[in-house]
C-alpha cells in the first residue's frame, strides 16, 4: 500500500501564491468573465437542451450572442476614449480649438465669432510644428504607453471571451473541484461564491443604472439649454460614466466652454452647475445606492468608500474590484463571528453555481 505524504506548508503556499501572482494582473478581467457567464447560463442551459445536450455549440453561440453586443459597445467606447484625449490636447495646446468648441455648442443660423485670421492660424501652426519636434522624445513615450493599453485591452478581451466559455462548459467541474480542494469548508466556499456574485449583480446596478441617471439629467439640461445634437452628446454622456470621478465631465465641460465662447455666458454657466451639482451628485450618491438596491449587502456609504479607495489604488477596475474585496471580508468576519457565537448563525446558503 503506498503511503501518501503531506507536502511542505511553505511549498504549497509559494507555489499557490506564485501560481496567484501571474493570474493578478488579469484579475478583473476574469471576474467579468465570471459574472458574465453565470449570467449567461440562462440562455446556454435552455438552449443546451434544445441542441440534445450539445454543450459546446450551445456555449459557442450563447458566448456569440454576447459578443454581438459587448464588441461593438468596446469597440465604441474605446473610440470615443481615445477622441477624447485627443480633443483635451487639442484644447490645452491649440488657440485652434475655440473653433472646435464653437462648432460643438452653436445653433443652425448664429453667426459665427471671430476667429485668428489667416496670419495668425499659420503662426500657431508653424508653432505646434515647433512643439512636437521639440516634444518628440515625450509623443514617443505616448505613443508606446497607447499601444501597450491597445494590447492589454486585446489580452483581456480574449481572457474575458474565453473564460466565458469555459464557464459555461465547465463551469460546474471547476466549482466541484474548488470546493473538495480549497481549505475552506463546503459551506464557507458556497457563502463566499455567493457573496462574489451578489457583488457582481450590485456593480451593475451601480455602474449601468447611475450612468444611465447622469446621461438622462444630461440630456434633459442639453435640450432645455439648446445645445444641438443633444441626444448624441446624452449617449456619449452615458458611455463616459463609466470612467470615474471625471467621466461625464469630458462631455459637458467642452460644451460649456462652447456655450461660452458664442456669447451664451448664462447657458455656459447653467450647465458647469448642472454638470458639477446635479450630475456629479448622481456619480457620487446615486451609484453606491443603486449599487445597495442591487442586493449588495453593504451599506451606501461603505460602498462609496470602497469604490474610491479601489479607483485610487487600482485605477479604473477598483470601481468593483474595492467593493468585490470588500463584500467578500464582510462575509469572512461573519463567517468568523458565527463560528464563535452559533446562535448568530442564519439559515444555511443555497448555492446555484452547480446543478
Amino acid at each position: 500500500m503506498r503511503v501518501r505524504t503531506r507536502l511542505p506548508t511553505w511549498f504549497l503556499a509559494a507555489l499557490v501564491f506564485g501560481a496567484g501572482f501571474m493570474f493578478a494582473p488579469f484579475i478583473p478581467w476574469m471576474c467579468m468573465a465570471l459574472w458574465l457567464g453565470m449570467y449567461a447560463r440562462r440562455i446556454h442551459e435552455p438552449l443546451t437542451r434544445r441542441l440534445g445536450g450539445r454543450a459546446s455549440l450551445s456555449a459557442t453561440i450563447t458566448v456569440s450572442l454576447l459578443l454581438v453586443v459587448v464588441l461593438p459597445v468596446a469597440a465604441i467606447l474605446t473610440s470615443i476614449v481615445f477622441d477624447a484625449i485627443a480633443l483635451v490636447e487639442r484644447l490645452v495646446e491649440s488657440e485652434e480649438a475655440k473653433a472646435v468648441l464653437v462648432k460643438l455648442a452653436q445653433r443652425n443660423g448664429e453667426p459665427k465669432p471671430e476667429l485668428p485670421d489667416a496670419h495668425e492660424a499659420a503662426a500657431t501652426t508653424s508653432s505646434m510644428v515647433d512643439l512636437l519636434v521639440a516634444q518628440g522624445d515625450r509623443a514617443w513615450g505616448v505613443a508606446r504607453s497607447l499601444a501597450g493599453m491597445a494590447a492589454r485591452l486585446v489580452i483581456g478581451l480574449l481572457i474575458m471571451v474565453t473564460g466565458m466559455y469555459s464557464v459555461l462548459v465547465e463551469g460546474n467541474r471547476w466549482y466541484i473541484w474548488l470546493e473538495r480542494h480549497t481549505p475552506l469548508q463546503p459551506e464557507h466556499f458556497r457563502r463566499f461564491g455567493e457573496a462574489f456574485m451578489e457583488t457582481g449583480r450590485g456593480m451593475w446596478w451601480g455602474v449601468v443604472g447611475a450612468g444611465a441617471l447622469q446621461a438622462i439629467v444630461a440630456t434633459i439640461a442639453y435640450v432645455a439649454i439648446g445645445v444641438p445634437s443633444a441626444l448624441a452628446l446624452g449617449l456619449l454622456t452615458l458611455l463616459f460614466s463609466v470612467i470615474p470621478a471625471i467621466g461625464t465631465a469630458i462631455v459637458w465641460v467642452p460644451v460649456a466652454a462652447g456655450l461660452a465662447l458664442t456669447g451664451r455666458p448664462v447657458a455656459a454657466v447653467t450647465l458647469a452647475v448642472i454638470g458639477i451639482a446635479v450630475v456629479g451628485t448622481i456619480d457620487n450618491v446615486a451609484r453606491p445606492w443603486l449599487a445597495h438596491r442591487g442586493q449588495l449587502q453593504l451599506p451606501t456609504w461603505v460602498v462609496l468608500i470602497a469604490m474610491f479607495g479601489g479607483v485610487e489604488l487600482l485605477g479604473g477596475w477598483g470601481l468593483v474590484m474595492g467593493p468585490l474585496l470588500v463584500r467578500l471580508a464582510k462575509e469572512a468576519l461573519v463567517i468568523s463571528r458565527e463560528a464563535r457565537d452559533p446562535a448568530t448563525a442564519g439559515p444555511p446558503v443555497e448555492s446555484s453555481h452547480a446543478s
